[in-house]
């Protein structure tokens, strides 16, 4: 896949890493038992959202709202359903959601989410049988 193939291109550090080492040791990334021990740039989760976003757009509809509850009733964070207008939308805020975490920088999303669309794109335009 190009986003791990990407990583190891460009062997980004991740945020957590550099915190420890130049500002502080003891800091953990939040609701994380372990960070992700592979290069952060770019970001899969954010790659992996993009790309289904465009094929479910296709699907579904470019403005197809919805409600995700996946995370309803979670106690380890405010787990509330989160309603988005499209799914576009709710995978930008997957992209971002992995920055405060300090699990990735905003390039890593960036990168990641335009590079999940553009996968989608191409798996779109391939010739399935309905």
């Amino acid at each position: 896949m190009a986003c791990w193939y990407s990583k190891y291109v460009y062997n980004v550090e991740r945020p957590v890493s550099y915190i420890q080492r130049n500002i502080d040791p003891n800091w953990q990334v939040h609701y994380l038992t372990s960070t992700p021990s592979f290069p952060a740039y770019p970001s899969g989760h954010s790659s992996f959202g993009g790309a289904a976003a465009e094929v479910l757009s296709n699907i579904f509809g470019y403005n197809y709202s919805m409600t995700d509850h996946t995370h309803e009733n979670r106690t380890e964070f405010f787990g509330m359903p989160r309603s988005f207008d499209s799914f576009y939308e709710m995978a930008e805020e997957n992209a971002y959601s992995r920055i405060p975490l300090g699990v990735h920088f905003r390039m890593d999303a960036d990168e990641g989410v335009r590079m999940g669309y553009q996968i989608g794109r191409a798996v779109n335009g391939l010739p399935f049988k309905k």
